[in-house]
């Protein structure tokens, strides 16, 4: 059964990442990082199932720890967008996807994979929980990665 509500979840995420593809990164390194296969092919099939996954599951919000978890999804997907906001801001410069916000590495990495997984709980759904560790196996060590680089 589809759940259009739960359609929200994901578009939540999307929205920086559509003002993203209008606002390409300013001083970016020449080159590209050699990217790990095995993590990159983990990071889509975890980015392809936290995007669609949701819409077959309704949000729960009536026990306890539904509305803890809730809390947690808004703390992450607040965090989430102030990396965007400080990507934005600042003149978009490429160094800014990756680096620390509040001392937290790749936030733009790790937020969206906390959210995701908080989601999972609200959703009831262990597939959606499966989808956000996959996700979280590819695309943190990817972003740490490029970071570095």
């Amino acid at each position: 059964m589809l759940h259009p509500v739960s359609l929200i979840l994901p578009c939540l995420v999307l929205i920086p990442n559509l003002l993203f593809l209008g606002a390409k990164p300013v001083y970016m390194p020449e080159g590209r990082n050699k990217e790990n296969p095995i993590l990159a092919v983990a990071e889509g099939i975890g980015r392809l199932g936290v995007l669609i996954l949701p819409v077959f599951w309704e949000i729960h919000l009536e026990k306890t720890y539904e509305l803890i978890v809730f809390i947690g999804m808004i703390g992450s997907i607040l965090f989430y967008y102030a990396g965007w906001i400080r990507y934005f801001t600042k003149g978009r410069e490429y160094k800014l996807l990756f680096a620390p916000l509040l001392r937290i590495p790749v936030p733009l990495a790790i937020s969206p994979v906390l959210y995701f997984s908080f989601a999972a709980i609200i959703l009831h759904s262990p597939i959606l929980l499966i989808a956000s560790l996959i996700l979280a196996v590819g695309h943190i060590p990817m972003s740490l990665a490029e970071y570095n680089r």
